[in-house]
């Protein structure tokens, strides 16, 4: 049983409002996996049942839900069988909690993970048009536990030092500010720029190969810092090559520190196109058939020159393609990347991932806006199926 009071209202200091903006990081990001508008989560005691930290995300302050609402989110009888299922629009409880008009999407989403020894996160997201399909729920269920361990990571590593943060990373990682002045960098960085490919320093400014990608990477830049100042949180991935011999792209997202809300994460992943298949396959059960496919589309290679190597035709390709997206619940091939990110711990071996923000796993759930290579397109060649 919970208190019979309504929700826990937070108290802006000390650990209690570290807590809830670390509930709060977590219901923004997951309205972004998910597409919703609104999401109510809360933290419970496993012990007593109390709420502990309960927030809204997308509602207005004024109506909190009393604790016998919440009693009977927690108390419904479908979590016996599991600890995620979606729920219409015509739920009383799920409009109740999240509100509904007329003219709303009609589907929402309900989720229950361990948020600490002794505490559960329970959260209900809505509404969206389209139906939460079993292969999307099962993507959620991995995403949701990674978001809130990004969002308590954030919060830790507060008060570390750029350099400790960056070193934890086995990719190459730089900090630089509002005009890609690079501030800070690991050893990977480093190499890299020595390297000068795929990045290189312009007078101490990052910079890429030619003039669209550094186009790309002060648009993100800007987005990153506008999204910031507004207490929100913005992220990009960005092409730094589409030569697939050596494809690239960088992950673009706010620094972990609140005293420099002008500082940015640039992190760009060493790309292993056969391992990176691999943990695909291996996490959502594809067959050799199609894993080679998902290896050759990490290396950046459209359908005709996928078919001309494995000697099939480009439309068998195509539907290989729209069979294995059906499968991993997303829409677009560039998706892939993002489930490439998910499913690869960026740190160095052996480092203790709690220690860190975790911002990489974030990063890739949390529904970045990616521009596509150029040369994978997704149209349907004329003729063809």
């Amino acid at each position: 049983m919970l208190r019979d009071e309504p929700t826990l209202q937070m108290r802006p200091h000390g650990e209690m409002a570290a807590s809830t903006l670390a509930l709060e990081a977590f219901g923004k990001a997951l309205l972004g996996v998910l597409e919703c508008r609104r999401c109510f989560a809360v933290i419970l005691s496993r012990e007593t049942g109390f709420a502990v930290h309960a927030v809204r995300i997308g509602l207005g302050r004024s109506a909190q839900p009393s604790a016998d609402v919440i009693n009977r989110l927690v108390g419904r009888s479908e979590w016996t069988n599991d600890s995620f299922f979606a729920i219409p629009a015509d739920d009383d409880l799920a409009s109740e909690l999240l509100g509904a008009e007329a003219d709303e999407p009609a589907h929402a989403l309900v989720g229950k993970i361990a948020a600490s020894e002794g505490l559960e996160l329970v959260f209900l997201a809505g509404w969206r048009a389209a139906p939460f399909c079993p292969a999307e729920i099962g993507c959620v269920s991995r995403a949701a536990d990674i978001i809130w361990a990004m969002a308590q990571g954030q919060r830790r590593s507060a008060g570390m030092a750029f350099d400790r943060i960056l070193e934890e990373f086995a990719f190459p990682a730089f900090v630089v500010d509002h005009t890609l002045r690079v501030l800070e960098s690991n050893e990977a960085a480093r190499q890299m720029l020595l390297a000068k490919h795929p990045v290189c320093l312009d007078h101490g400014i990052l910079a890429g190969s030619n003039p669209l990608v550094n186009g790309k990477l002060q648009q993100s830049l800007r987005d990153t810092i506008a999204a910031r100042s507004e207490k929100g949180w913005a992220n990009g991935i960005i092409p730094l090559s589409t030569d697939h011999r050596s494809f690239a792209f960088a992950w673009i997202g706010a620094a972990p520190s609140e005293r420099h809300r002008d500082r940015v994460l640039v992190i760009i992943p060493q790309i292993d196109p056969a391992a990176g298949a691999r943990r695909i396959a291996t996490v959502f059960g594809l067959p050799w058939a199609e894993e080679r496919i998902v290896s050759r589309i990490l290396c950046g290679q459209p359908p005709s020159r996928i078919a001309v190597g494995l000697d099939l035709t480009e439309a068998t390709v195509r539907t290989y393609i729209k069979r294995i997206m059906l499968k991993l619940g997303i829409n677009r091939q560039h998706e892939l990347f993002i489930l490439y990110i998910l499913t690869l711990s960026p740190f160095v071996e052996g480092r203790r991932e709690p220690r860190t923000t975790r911002i990489m796993r974030y990063a890739a759930i949390a529904r970045p806006t990616p521009v596509p290579p150029p040369d994978l397109p997704t149209h349907t060649a004329r003729g063809e199926p």
